[in-house]
């Protein structure tokens, strides 16, 4: 590390080289395992396509016509059983002000969810379909055709036998907090049981290094106690990704807005399987029920917005679908920072404002503390380099003689350290909460910032970001030669290029952040107690 450290992160040649670094190695990181999964077809609509070319399954034609000859009458009768349970196939829908959906009679699972809160970027309600049915259930590998009724307008009940093993399924449905109890008996005997949930893949479209996409998509579940992620989106066409694993207590596939989750609540723990292939992506929790005597399973289900407070509404270990990584405990309390600003100031942007000047404020007695230390290293080069030139030849002599300069001009090198190591957590919690924030999703700024959550139309913002850096970095202190100095003058552009395809909300703040730091770097400048210090 350089003696002198800049007093903002953005200054920082070696912390922006080793934010750039950290893209490139994750990005590396991505592409290296998706090449380790051959290509494989997508096995998407499979039982579509089986239905458009088997006359007898697609139109209910007599099935003694459809099966060969010398079949026995048992398979022509289990075939007649699994088009009659198809062709009876029953549905419920459900809809209120919130939200609408569709319950099937197959597996009891949700042909579609519809949010009525929320619209896509076509301006259309943000719409959750299913190729298996979300939540259907299986039972020995073998798909359920419940008998399904209505109990109440938010309460069903299905009945179904399995290798002659009765299993009874209640679903009900919470029209406030919006989502779903799942109660499943069964009679022993059964050797597993299995709920899928599958989600069409994210496809990420005009990403690349300089402009990278914000929009993901990811499985996350929950081990024993530990939250894990697998991305999705990371998935090339013509590619696949397998996952598995043991002891899952919430499993989910979502966006950084949306998610479709399941908690378990029953006395066995299940496994998870996940898998992407072609344009599915399909999470299934397999309960392995051999030698045990377990008689009934219990879930609940949420398909939504990652809104904070219905998360903790409906369990608080839902909160979990909210990954906001290893600096999760200074993520938490900067979005209820922010939502506070927001209830006084009734503006996202401004909250957004607002919740980077107090940070840069409470970060503002560390960044003085860097300055002057800066100042005085800038002022006690000329007698360091006599010093290493005259003691050239004794290492041992040159640091005695370069501590004893430092001491008496009070400048030490680790208070410009000081700082950066405390606002590398900071940035990126803050980089979290703004962007993986639904609270943001669509919501206006001023003028020509429409929606937060998407990039800046006119690249404005970006580019003022990118001219405030620049300035920051003049005024900023330095003891790099000019070789390092010509380096660094590339990193507003590159910046500003980066930040044209991210959130606005996210640009708002770095540009806030860079906006305040060039503000603090006059007044210190012009301080005569700073430069007398120095």
């Amino acid at each position: 590390m350089t003696p002198n450290q800049p007093e903002n992160p953005f200054t920082n040649p070696k912390f922006l080289i080793a934010i750039v670094a950290t893209f490139v190695g994750l990005w590396g990181w991505q592409y290296y395992m998706n090449k380790t999964y051959p290509p494989q077809a997508a096995p998407v609509n499979a039982v579509t396509t089986n239905a458009a070319t088997n006359p007898a399954t697609a139109g209910g034609v007599n099935t003694a016509t459809t099966v060969a000859s010398g079949a026995s009458s048992q398979a022509a009768a289990n075939a007649q059983a699994t088009i009659s349970a198809a062709a009876e196939e029953k549905e419920f829908t459900f809809e209120n002000e919130k939200a609408k959906w569709v319950i099937s009679s197959n597996g009891m699972g949700l042909k579609t969810f519809i949010i009525k809160d929320y619209k896509d970027r076509e301006g259309k309600n943000i719409e959750f379909t299913s190729a298996e049915h979300i939540f259907a259930l299986s039972a020995n590998n073998k798909k359920i055709a419940f008998n399904l009724t209505q109990v109440s307008d938010v309460e069903y009940k299905g009945e179904a036998t399995v290798e002659n093993k009765k299993i009874t399924r209640v679903v009900k449905f919470d029209k406030e907090k919006l989502f779903f109890e799942s109660n499943t008996s069964f009679e022993p005997g059964l050797q597993n049981v299995q709920l899928s949930i599958d989600e069409k893949k994210l496809a990420v479209k005009g990403a690349n290094f300089l402009m990278p996409s914000f929009e993901k998509q990811d499985f996350l579940y929950k081990e024993v106690d530990k939250i894990k992620t697998e991305h999705i989106s990371g998935v090339k066409e013509g590619e696949t990704l397998s996952k598995s694993a043991n002891n899952v207590s919430l499993a989910a596939i979502g966006t950084q807005y949306f998610t479709i989750a399941t908690i378990d609540k029953s006395e066995v723990a299940p496994s998870v399987n996940m898998n992407v292939s072609g344009q599915l992506a399909k999470l299934d929790l397999h309960y392995d029920l051999a030698n045990s005597q377990v008689k009934s399973l219990n879930q609940i289900y949420y398909v939504g917005a990652k809104d904070t407070d219905i998360l903790k509404a409906i369990d608080p270990v839902m909160l979990e679908v909210m990954d906001y990584g290893m600096f999760g405990f200074i993520a938490k309390p900067l979005l209820i920072l922010m939502r506070a600003l927001h209830k006084i100031l009734g503006n996202w942007g401004l909250a957004i404002i607002g919740l980077t000047l107090i940070v840069r404020l409470i970060m503002l007695p560390f960044n003085i503390l860097s300055f002057k230390s800066s100042r005085a290293m800038q002022k006690i080069q000329p007698l360091l380099k006599e010093v290493r030139e005259r003691y050239k030849a004794d290492p041992l002599e040159v640091n005695r003689r370069t501590m004893a300069i430092m001491k008496e001009n009070k400048a030490n090198p680790l208070s410009g350290c000081l700082p950066m190591l405390i606002q590398i957590p900071i940035f990126f919690a803050l980089w979290k909460t703004i962007g993986s924030s639904v609270e943001i999703y669509q919501q206006p700024f001023f003028g020509w910032i429409h929606d937060l959550s998407s990039h800046d139309p006119f690249f404005v913002i970006p580019v003022l970001m990118g001219i405030t850096m620049f300035f920051q970095q003049k005024l900023t202190p330095t003891t790099m030669d000019p070789m390092q100095q010509k380096i660094l003058n590339f990193m507003p552009i590159i910046f500003t290029v980066f930040m044209f395809s991210l959130p606005s909300g996210l640009t708002l703040y770095n540009f806030v952040s860079a906006l305040f730091g060039v503000t603090q770097q006059y007044f210190l400048l012009k301080d005569k107690s700073a430069a007398k210090a120095a």
